[in-house]
């Protein structure tokens, strides 16, 4: 892995994380990643997330951008509890402009039901998603509903 991969892939964790603190949420990168890069927790009740950040430097296309990414198939088809999250991070140009939040389950889902993504020989599924104002598709799918869907995590308010 290169350098330049290490320093995108910690930003967009770090972004995500931003994000789930401003949400009101506590954050925690455990000290071993065993395929967990977050651990989001909500300190009022101990209830916690699992979450994989998949960050990607987004690439402009003629209707808006477009991302690869890969996951891992065996963290994928493996339920757990609690469910692990996967976060896709689109980095553009100089900003954040997207996330897709998506269960371990869901995206297995979508692999399963719609054959999305390529799986090759070492295990790994290949992801393409392109975006284009507020959608996202990935192998013919449309994912818009998991643009930016914070749903799981609302705001809390803190005094």
């Amino acid at each position: 892995m290169s350098r330049k991969s290490l320093y995108v892939g910690r930003s967009g964790q770090m972004a995500v994380m931003a994000e789930f603190l401003i949400r009101g949420y506590n954050v925690a990168v455990p000290e071993v990643d065993v395929g967990d890069d977050i651990f989001v927790v909500k300190d009022s009740s101990g209830d916690y997330a699992r979450v994989q950040v998949k960050t990607a430097l987004a690439a402009e296309t003629r209707n808006g951008y477009s991302a690869r990414y890969t996951v891992r198939f065996s963290q994928l088809e493996v339920q757990s509890v609690p469910e692990i999250w996967y976060i896709f991070a689109n980095r553009l140009t100089n900003r954040w402009v997207s996330f897709v939040v998506i269960s371990r389950q869901d995206l297995y889902d979508l692999y399963d039901l719609y054959g999305i993504g390529s799986l090759n020989r070492t295990g790994l599924l290949s992801l393409y998603f392109a975006y284009s104002a507020d959608s996202v598709v990935c192998s013919g799918q449309n994912l818009g509903s998991f643009l930016n869907n914070w749903d799981d995590w609302p705001p809390i308010e803190h005094e």
